[in-house]
This record gives C-alpha cells, sequence and structure tokens, in this order.
C-alpha cells in the first residue's frame, strides 16, 4: 500500500511511525511548506531505509493514485482537505476531530452528510477506544457507578473552546465505549461549563451518573491522563524501553503493562479496511461524537 500524509506536525510523525508499522512501504508527505516537508522526509529516509520516503505538495494527490490519505494537520482545515479528497477512491484516515465545529458550526451535520455520501470508506483515528477496553478489562467495576472522572493534559496549542474541540472526542470515544453510545443520546443534563485559557472543564448527568470532565493544554506541559470511577482513580503512564514508549495502568500499588491504543487503532485499520461494517461503524461514532460535543459548545 502507499499512503499520502497530509501534515508535518509532532503527531504527524506519530502517524508515520503507525503507518511503517502497519506495512506501508511508500509514503509522500504534504505540505504547503517545502521546508518542513523536505526536513521531515530526510529525518526519516534515515530511520526507515526500507520505506519509501517521498514528499510534494497538495497537487500530487490529483497526479497519483493513493490507498491511503491520513489528513494530519491543524483542526481547522480538516474540512478544506476532506472537500478536496473526498471524491477520490482511496481510504481517508483523519486525525481527531474530523472537523471544527467552531468553524463549520451549525452547518457540521450538513458538511458531514455530504461527505460521507461521497466516501464510504472515511475513518476517525479515535484510539481512546482501545485504552477503554484495557481499563475494562484489567480493572472490573462491581459498584454501581455514581461518579465518572476524566482528567487529560496535553502539551497541546489549542485555546479555551478549541481545547474542547480538540480533547473532547478523546474523552466521548472512552466514555461511549465504556458505557455506550445509546446512553448518551437521553436524559443528558449540562450541568456546567467553564473556559479558561488552557482549560475546559464541564459537568454533565447521564441518568443519575455524574460526569467531570477535566481538560487542559499547554505547551510546556507533559501529557497525563486519569480517570476515576466512583473513587477509583486508574491512571495512564508511559516509560521508554529501547527507544520505544510503553503504555501502562496504574491503581494504587497495582500496574498493567497495556498494548499501545495508537498502534491498535492502526493495527485494526489495516485489519479492516475492506470491511463496510468497520467503516459504518466509526461512522456513527463520530456523528455521535460530534452531536454530543456540538451540544456542550452551546452550554
Amino acid at each position: 500500500m502507499n499512503c499520502a500524509l497530509i501534515g508535518t506536525s509532532k503527531f504527524s510523525e506519530v502517524h508515520l511511525k503507525e503507518l511503517v508499522k502497519i506495512g506501508i512501504k511508500q509514503i509522500t508527505i504534504i505540505s504547503r511548506d517545502k521546508n518542513k516537508r523536505n526536513d521531515l522526509c530526510n529525518k526519516y529516509r534515515s530511520k526507515f531505509p526500507n520505506v519509501k520516503i517521498d514528499n510534494s505538495n497538495i497537487r500530487i494527490l490529483k497526479q497519483k493514485k493513493f490507498d491511503l490519505i491520513d489528513i494530519c494537520t491543524s483542526n481547522d482545515v480538516h474540512d478544506k482537505y476532506l472537500r478536496y479528497v473526498s471524491k477520490m477512491k482511496s481510504i481517508i484516515l483523519v486525525e481527531k476531530p474530523i472537523i471544527s465545529l467552531i468553524k463549520l458550526k451549525k452547518k457540521y451535520k450538513e458538511f458531514l452528510n455530504k461527505i460521507y455520501k461521497e466516501n464510504k470508506k472515511l475513518i476517525v483515528c479515535y484510539p481512546m477506544q482501545y485504552l477503554c477496553k484495557d481499563v475494562k478489562k484489567n480493572f472490573k467495576v462491581k459498584d454501581r457507578i455514581n461518579i465518572f472522572k476524566f482528567d487529560f493534559t496535553t502539551g497541546g496549542r489549542y485555546k479555551k473552546k478549541e481545547i474542547c474541540i480538540d480533547l473532547m472526542p478523546h474523552v466521548l470515544s472512552f466514555l461511549f465505549t465504556f458505557f455506550s453510545q445509546n446512553k448518551f443520546k437521553k436524559n443528558v443534563k449540562i450541568i456546567k461549563t467553564k473556559v479558561k485559557k488552557n482549560s475546559w472543564f464541564s459537568k454533565f448527568a447521564v441518568k443519575k451518573v455524574a460526569f467531570f470532565i477535566n481538560l487542559k493544554e499547554k505547551k510546556s506541559s507533559k501529557t497525563s491522563l486519569s480517570i476515576s470511577i466512583n473513587n477509583k482513580k486508574i491512571s495512564r503512564f508511559t516509560k521508554t524501553q529501547n527507544k520505544k514508549f510503553i503504555n501502562f495502568l496504574r491503581y494504587k500499588k497495582k500496574i498493567k503493562k497495556i498494548k499501545n491504543p495508537m498502534s491498535e487503532f492502526f493495527k485494526n485499520l489495516i485489519k479492516n479496511k475492506n470491511n463496510s461494517k468497520y467503516y459504518l461503524k466509526n461512522k456513527k461514532l463520530t456523528y455521535s461524537i460530534m452531536d454530543f460535543n456540538y451540544r456542550l459548545l452551546q452550554s
């Protein structure tokens, strides 16, 4: 398979490494900035000598057929690139969120309907689904859940409401996997939203469960993630071993090594690349996430 990777950010590099892991042998890095794409290309050519890594501008997408097009750019230009590639006969992968709700506002659903109609192999990256499965597997919850807290801090660059746009898809993909998407369609009460320059806080209730979501982004911050189910706090942390990031879950003194959620997402993508049900399931999840997040942003 060959892939076009649109974007040159640090997260684009994460995607590039995962693409190599799943066996992509040709990668074309696409960016308007010629210097950035050249630098990224040269950096990874030496690291992956068995992979053909080139770079180009956006016009290459009209000149060459790609099996996979990976959009990994700033959130506010996802819609621009989706419009450009949606009619191409390629798998289209989009780093979450699929589009910016701040940019498209009320028209977000109209845009999604159009894009999904034009391409049936559109997939959004939600690695938190796989983290959730490991949490459920390793830490059983026997009591009825009354309080669920999700605290997530990253070194991202987004501010105020953009933090919700950027990070809430992670939270919601986790919650919808932990409970179910249907649970969040009815009996939802948004209680409080607090927006600051580098943080977003939201409290809402679904039936008898109270949810506390605390999201932060600041360039100087290290990534940290923890969830609390009633009074049971589970933290996700990573260590570097042999130049690889290893993921762990911790509850008190109990530590469990888990698989890399991002790697699991990419492995599942390549496994299901011809499975229509896989794309449909991801589509339904994306609509649920966008609908719920739109409500939060209006609160």
